[in-house]
Formats: structure tokens, sequence, C-alpha cells
């Protein structure tokens, strides 16, 4: 039977709308199967530069994050921003894990509120400061060097000991801290930042070798001359070209590019790599 004008603009309206329908279905379902979705993760140091970089990197694929900062005002920022894009729960914490007190209930605060605990990443850090950076090893007090440890290793430590009991109980989980290029091949400022990062390549290494039969996995991540605030607006355009050279890609790294790292190692496509340190650094440190 032939159909009139009006019947096949109609038809053929029906059908762009159904395949419009179709892609957009598509669509939820690729999101669906974001590479973490479903996951739930703790980020210390999420509040500013690699942390907030992670925390908006696992929304985006599909993971519920729980963000640790000292700033309040950065996790309102943080929280802003996630929940206004992503379709992910977000809790933020407001603690300083420099102290055993500070970092007590931060793991459990976040299971409560998400719902579980599949992936803790320790992106928290000591300031850079300048004159501790350029300070010659033996003029550095030994309070100094506690400082930086308290932060970058102890307070890793903290969230890493309470997470441990619930991710032996569920058979799974993946962990996460940061080291630094300066902690693999040496360099000649910054030795208690050295010195602290260097001692998380061991604690990946021992909780990979200590609680891999629970199907838990750990990593070393080791950034190279990333662009943030801690680093890259602290020194003169001189400094930066320089550093920028140090490279083979010859250019600064971008907090992204460390946040897609620790999107592939979090994920399920890494089961079978644990107690690696994984270096980010455009090929400054080859070996």
């Amino acid at each position: 039977m032939k159909r009139n004008r009006g019947e096949a603009d109609a038809m053929e309206e029906k059908e762009i709308e159904e395949k419009k329908e179709e892609e957009e279905e598509r669509g939820v379902a690729r999101i669906r199967r974001s590479i973490l979705s479903g996951k739930k993760a703790i980020i210390s140091g999420a509040g500013k530069g690699i942390g907030r970089a992670i925390a908006l990197r696992f929304a985006l694929n599909g993971a519920d994050v729980a963000a640790v900062s000292r700033s309040q005002t950065d996790i309102d920022r943080l929280e802003q921003e996630i929940t206004s894009r992503f379709d992910v729960k977000f809790c933020g914490i407001a603690a300083d894990i420099s102290t055993r007190e500070g970092a007590s209930g931060i793991v459990a605060r976040a299971i409560s509120a998400n719902g579980g605990l599949d992936i803790l990443v320790c992106a928290a850090g000591y300031p850079m400061l300048t004159e501790l950076w350029e300070q010659p090893l033996h003029k550095i007090q030994e309070e100094d060097f506690n400082n930086v440890l308290r932060i970058d290793f102890f307070g890793s430590l903290r969230l890493i000991q309470e997470a441990l009991p619930f991710m032996i109980e569920q058979q799974r989980g993946v962990i996460v801290l940061f080291s630094s290029t300066p902690a693999i091949a040496g360099y000649n400022k910054g030795a208690p930042y050295t010195v602290a990062k260097a001692a998380n390549i061991g604690l990946a290494k021992e909780i990979a070798s200590e609680y891999g039969r629970y199907n838990i996995r750990a990593y070393a991540v080791a950034p190279g001359n990333i662009r943030t605030s801690r680093t890259f607006d602290q020194i003169t355009p001189e400094e930066r070209e320089r550093l920028a050279n140090e490279s083979a890609m010859k250019r600064w790294g971008e907090p992204e590019e460390v946040a897609d790292t620790v999107v592939a190692l979090a994920s399920d496509k890494m089961s079978f790599v644990t107690g690696q340190t994984i270096i980010v650094d455009g090929g400054t440190v080859m070996h």
C-alpha cells in the first residue's frame, strides 16, 4: 500500500527518534561499563594537585569517591565539581592524617558513606618548602625529616592499617602509594622528601608480598616533573625550562596524566600486576 508524503515523513521521524534512543542507550551502557564502574575509592590529598586530578578521573571512570583533605574549602569545591558532572557517590572528609588521632576513623567513615572500599590511594604529601628542598643533607634537622615522614609515609601507613582488615575480609583490594623519581634515581636536593618517598616503595612491596594471598594488590607511583601549584608554580621560568628538558619528551607532565595511570592500576585490567613502582616522568629515569 502506497503511503502519502505525510505518513512517510512521520515514519522517517520515528525511525530517527528510535535510532537516537538506541544511541543514547548504548552511551549509557558505555558509561556503566567504565573501567572503575561500581568501585569504591578513598583518595587522600584530594584537595589539590595530583590527588584532586585522581579524584576527578576516578569519578569520570565510574568510581564512588571518598576525598580526604585538610581543607574543607577544597573538599567543598571538589564535591561541587564531581556531583555536578558525574553520577557517582561522593564523601568529603576534612582530616589531618599527620597524626594517629587525625587519621583515625577515616576509612570507616568512607565505607559507611559509600557502601564499601575497593581502592585506597595515598596521595597526601608534605608541602614543598623551598628552604627545606635547598638545604644540604648535613644541615637538615631530624625534626624536618619527621615532618615529611609524618604525612608522606606515616599518614599513608595509618590509612593502610585501617583499610587492610576490611580488604582481607572481602578478599580483594588495591592500594596505591606515591613515591618520586628522586627516590629511585637519587637527587642532589630535597633529602627528606626523597627518604619519605623511598619508604613508600618499600611499603608497597611489603603489602604486595604479605597480602597478595588475599587478592590485595599494591603499587608505588613515582611522578617526575608534574605541572602542579606545589612544584611548577614555585620556581622561575628558567628553572621550569631546565626541568622540562630533563625528560625525553621535553615537557612537564600534567596531573591528569598521573591520574590516568592510577586509574589503570586500580582497575581489574591490572589483576596480575602488583608490587611494582610505576614511573610517570616522560622518560627522565630509564632503567
